[in-house]
């Protein structure tokens, strides 16, 4: 483990692929023209090979995938072209498992705003509960996102993605203050467990926006991920859990 500023970490370096800790609270990419401090511009005044090539758009070069600001973890980081464009084909192929811990203060409830949620209580089930939905852009400047049904209004379905996104819900712990579940994905949208996890009644501790308890502490880590390996196609598991 190699630590760079701002408490950031390269947990894995491969010369393909960084995969790298992001604390709370630090944007992983700029916006355009953009000079703030990021986790892609620490890492690149490290690793300078990250500003020879554009990914997603030029200001993101290698980053295959954004954690909220709020929201800390890993983040994998192609070191080129070639590699980049190898994680982008694994990534529609849904063989990119991005795992999470989220936390919830336990008197949390659903925020009004939130239609019916018709799946079981993730606290109620002993196995893994499949939260799925489409997504429309809610609130001022379209800043939250909120999940729709194909039973929903056709007007509502029409101004949603169209694409079903799917969050893995397992209950794991209640530690007499919160509870604690396990989240996993393969195709994320923007604030897709946020609000997958305060649709189903547990808002993430600190997201306040979606109704969850006020805390300094965000309660969603990006923990685990698993990928293949550019070089060979051999399955790749970085967990940070056993890294700490």
């Amino acid at each position: 483990m190699i630590d760079l500023r701002e408490n950031v970490k390269i947990i894995l370096e491969d010369e393909d692929f960084l995969v790298v800790y992001k604390p709370s609270y630090l944007p992983t990419v700029p916006l355009k023209n953009d000079n703030k401090i990021t986790l892609l511009s620490i890492v690149s005044e490290v690793y300078n090979e990250l500003t020879s090539f554009s990914g997603y758009s030029s200001w993101e070069s290698g980053v295959l995938h954004r954690l909220d600001n709020n929201t800390s973890g890993l983040v994998l980081i192609a070191r080129n072209k070639k590699s980049f464009e190898y994680f982008l084909t694994l990534q529609k192929r849904g063989l990119f498992k991005k795992d999470y811990l989220a936390t919830s203060k336990k008197e949390s409830v659903r925020a009004k705003f939130f239609g019916d949620y018709p799946f079981i209580n993730p606290l109620e089930s002993k196995r893994e509960v499949i939260v799925e939905s489409f997504f429309r852009y809610y609130g001022k400047n379209r800043s939250l996102v909120l999940p729709v049904l194909d039973s929903y209004s056709p007007l509502i379905v029409k101004k949603s993605t169209g694409f079903m996104y799917k969050t893995k819900v397992e209950f794991l712990k209640d530690d007499g203050i919160n509870y604690v579940f396990s989240c996993s994905l393969t195709s994320g949208f923007k604030h897709q467990i946020r609000s997958h996890m305060a649709w189903s009644g547990f808002p993430l501790l600190g997201d306040l926006p979606y109704g969850g308890a006020s805390s300094e502490i965000f309660g969603l880590e990006a923990t685990s991920i698993t990928f293949l390996n550019p070089k060979n196609d051999e399955e790749v598991i970085v967990d940070y859990r056993f890294q700490k």
